[in-house]
């Protein structure tokens, strides 16, 4: 999804048994009376300004992040804030560093702590990266590189495995592991851009590889996917398919993988494109680009097939648990092929909705909450109707 040159992956996920997000609801303003049984989402907390939530983290059940920014008027958002919960009550705390709320990004780093992110004047020229490491009791902005051999720079991607079992993808494509006491940069065999992970000796990394099969020579492409897993002691490339245009081949063609989503040992998908330089997504070119889309089953890459029902075109924004993923759209998919929309409650009374109004409920994040069954969502819920017309900044807590 990140290929802009790539097609549109239609994500589909073989369900063989268990292995920086936006999901938005669909219209769904069923009464909860009347709503069928299932999953669900209930408020947690409203907040009483217009605005939204824009990401959220947890470092442990009774202290839990989230990021927010209040609505201005015309659509514009407020200088951002922190909405911190102590395990008791949620409360508003100032930014720890400055920047823009649209460029913010919050990470759980397991018990290394939270990191915060953003650029100071953004557009200006150079921007300037703002940083902070909130360690379980202060926030520490973080000036230049942090203590110790902690992840420096942007983060591309986070997998908190457990407290002490972090891997973190950095911008400079650079691989950290944190486990529990220190920070270890680790070399991998390709390329990475992407991680997901479902236990401490079953984690993956994608990306591309310019050596070996299928790369280079006459028609070869420049690089083809990568599909990395940890085993619990090393790194090691798995065996994926390989990737070639029919003749006359285009200029500079290549295959990558763009992404990966883990559920078990043997429910992971990987998704990405196979194109070449010049190809803009746009314009029809022959030969087309196309999708990369595979499952693997516990002991090799295969073509993936098609999701059931609603979930079919739908794609997994967090993981629940070895259960399966929720989707955009605020659905989920079990292991087992099972796809059904998660419900929603309206806003209650005070809020500013009138009982005619339509809502719809926006999630920026999901989150679990490490050591407990909990899951978070943190965006917003759009009311629709005529006159004043609330935005409320929520968080929602999961109802199984």
């Amino acid at each position: 999804m990140r290929n802009a040159a790539a097609a549109v992956a239609v994500l589909a996920l073989l369900a063989v048994g268990c292995g920086t997000q936006k999901s938005g609801d669909d219209a769904d303003d069923t009464p909860d009376k009347s709503r069928a049984a299932g999953l669900s989402w209930a408020y947690e907390n409203i907040d009483d300004a217009d605005g939204e939530l824009l990401d959220g983290a947890a470092m442990a059940p009774d202290d839990i992040w989230a990021l927010g920014s209040d609505d201005v008027g015309d659509g514009r958002l407020a200088k951002g804030h922190l909405l911190h919960f102590d395990g008791k009550k949620w409360s508003r705390r100032p930014m720890p560093v400055e920047g823009a709320p649209h460029l913010f990004r919050i990470d759980s780093l397991g018990s290394a702590g939270i990191r915060l992110s953003t650029v100071d004047r953004p557009g200006a020229a150079p921007e300037t990266p703002r940083h902070a490491l909130w360690d379980g009791t202060r926030w520490k902005p973080l000036d230049g590189a942090p203590d110790g051999d902690a992840p420096a720079g942007p983060l591309t991607d986070v997998e908190v495995i457990s407290q002490d079992d972090v891997w973190v993808l950095q911008g400079d494509g650079k691989v950290t592991h944190w486990d529990g006491s220190r920070w270890t940069v680790t070399p991998m065999p390709a390329k990475v851009v992407a991680l997901a992970g479902s236990a401490a000796d079953d984690v993956w990394a994608v990306g591309s590889r310019t050596t070996g099969p299928g790369v280079g020579g006459p028609g070869g492409e420049v690089r083809q996917p990568a599909a990395m897993h940890f085993d619990g002691a090393k790194w090691s490339l798995t065996k994926t398919p390989t990737y070639r245009f029919p003749d006359p081949v285009p200029p500079e063609p290549y295959a990558e993988f763009t992404g990966v989503d883990v559920a078990s040992r043997t429910y992971v998908r990987a998704h990405g494109g196979h194109a070449y330089k010049g190809y803009d997504g746009e314009e029809v070119r022959d030969p087309a680009s196309e999708s990369v889309e595979l499952s693997w089953d516990g002991t090799r890459w295969k073509d993936s097939v098609p999701l059931p029902g609603a979930c079919a075109y739908r794609t997994p924004v967090a993981r629940d648990g070895d259960r399966g993923f929720f989707m955009d759209g605020n659905w989920h998919l079990t292991t087992d092929g099972n796809c059904t929309k998660i419900k929603k409650r309206r806003l209650p009374g005070g809020s500013g909705a009138r009982p005619e109004s339509q809502q719809q409920l926006w999630l920026k994040k999901i989150v679990a909450v490490p050591g407990t069954d909990r899951v978070l969502g943190f965006g917003g819920v759009e009311v629709m109707q005529s006159g004043a017309a609330p935005d409320r900044a929520v968080v929602v807590s999961l109802k199984r």
